[in-house]
């Protein structure tokens, strides 16, 4: 049986118009991928070189898989006390890389089911469909476009045993004009699309659009290190007002503006520093007391002192809503470390130690009171990963963690620990 590339685009194609509304991913992800397609047949040979399939399966075993907090009683919610459960997670997927003159076509389509061993009201499906097209204009001219579509289950963090389904759309195009062989222009331009699917519609106040304008200079020395400024607005819609204690409607929406200096510098041969810094305002449609003005920033140290031994060290100070579980904004201040030993050609240890602080506006609990948001909270979160690759393309992987949240709200924090084990395989892995 011959299967052809141009058969495969037009599932694709199909694929992409049901999971994103017309006016969006259409205009871009169907147009890559027949790009990708157009007027080539090839034999199954073509699967495992352009296109890639992969199946992963991971077993988790969490004593507070939802995140209950310490003061909440889960009796009424779950039916029980006891908050130990095991999930499955089965994936599988496409992955397909293609390169045409100078440009380089990628997509990734891939299909989820996690299931819960006792808490089966949690069961869901995870939906991910993305492209990217790495273009090139001339010797001077580069840049990327692409688009997102995901479908899967909010975090517990903020939402302790709440099934919200959300749903992210991402549209993006960036450029680079090198007009110089020490000076960069780059811009960006970025489209958010959140929308959550919760019991009674209770969080749709969450739902938002976001609009992300950037642009910036940089400029590059002889050893291709780059120092530069960035200038960011980024536009936030919430269409669904929030009422206020007193009967009024609030509205969350905002404008946040940005201007950063930026670095990526090869400190040495084995280290490397990048990161960005500089002023932020952001102003509130509703709420003009809880407006922010002040200095954020975030940096990353890479040090590979062997060929064995790797560290990462990133901290921050940003103002950020966290994980998009919110309309308010917190400043999260932290640190994470990520140290790496190859122990041998097959086998790798890895590390994860992650702390940060988040500080939410007085506000919060007026326009996010359907969720446990405290004043100030504290994340702690800490794993160790043992990897193993047998032979390309295939990945076993065994981790332990423990995930702790400090908190001032009526319902405190909470301690988890778990493990999981997980299995990947990918057809044509080079």
């Amino acid at each position: 049986m011959e299967v052809t590339l141009t058969s495969i685009t037009q599932y694709l194609t199909r694929i992409a118009t049901h999971f994103s509304r017309p006016s969006r991913l259409r205009f871009f992800l169907p147009g890559v991928l027949l790009l990708f397609f157009f007027n080539q047949s090839a034999s199954a040979a073509v699967i495992g070189k352009v296109v890639q399939p992969f199946a992963s399966y991971t077993f988790t075993a969490d004593d507070n898989l939802l995140r209950i907090r310490d003061k909440m009683d889960p009796l009424p919610l779950l039916g029980t006390r006891n908050l130990f459960d095991m999930s499955h997670r089965f994936t599988g997927g496409l992955m397909f890389e293609k390169e045409i003159s100078r440009q380089r076509l990628t997509a990734n389509l891939n299909w989820t089911h996690t299931s819960f061993e006792k808490f089966n009201q949690m069961d869901n499906n995870l939906k991910s469909l993305n492209g990217n097209w790495n273009w090139f204009l001339g010797n001077r001219l580069e840049g990327n476009m692409g688009a997102s579509y995901v479908q899967s289950l909010a975090p517990f963090l903020f939402q302790p045993g709440v099934k919200n389904i959300r749903t992210e759309q991402t549209e993006f195009i960036n450029a680079i004009w090198r007009f110089h062989p020490s000076w960069n222009l780059n811009g960006r331009y970025t489209r958010y699309d959140l929308k959550t699917d919760s019991p009674n519609n209770s969080l749709q106040f969450l739902n938002r659009t976001e609009d992300r304008f950037e642009g910036g200079i940089d400029y590059v020395t002889s050893g291709r290190n780059t120092v530069g400024v960035l200038f960011r607005d980024t536009l936030g819609d919430f269409p669904v007002l929030v009422r206020a204690p007193d009967g009024s409607f609030t509205d969350n929406s905002y404008d946040q503006k940005e201007a950063l200096a930026k670095i990526n510098w090869a400190v040495s041969a084995k280290s490397n520093l990048s990161g960005t810094g500089g002023w932020v305002e952001r102003n509130n449609a509703s709420f003009k007391a809880r407006n922010f003005s002040g200095f954020n920033a975030r940096m990353t140290y890479s040090w590979q002192p062997t060929d064995k031994l790797g560290l990462s060290i990133t901290g921050w100070r940003e103002t950020a809503a966290m994980q998009l579980l919110t309309a308010s904004f917190s400043l999260n201040t932290g640190v994470r470390v990520v140290p790496s030993w190859n122990i041998t050609q097959k086998i790798r240890l890895e590390g994860d130690f992650f702390y940060q602080h988040m500080k939410f506006d007085r506000f919060s609990i007026l326009t996010d009171e359907a969720l446990p948001l405290g004043i100030h909270n504290t994340l702690r979160n800490a794993a160790i990963k043992l990897i193993y690759n047998p032979y390309l393309g295939l990945q076993l992987s065994a981790s332990v963690y423990n995930n702790h949240l400090k908190s001032d709200t009526a319902f405190g924090g909470f301690s988890a620990n778990g493990a999981n084990i997980n299995l990947q395989y990918t057809y044509g892995r080079r």
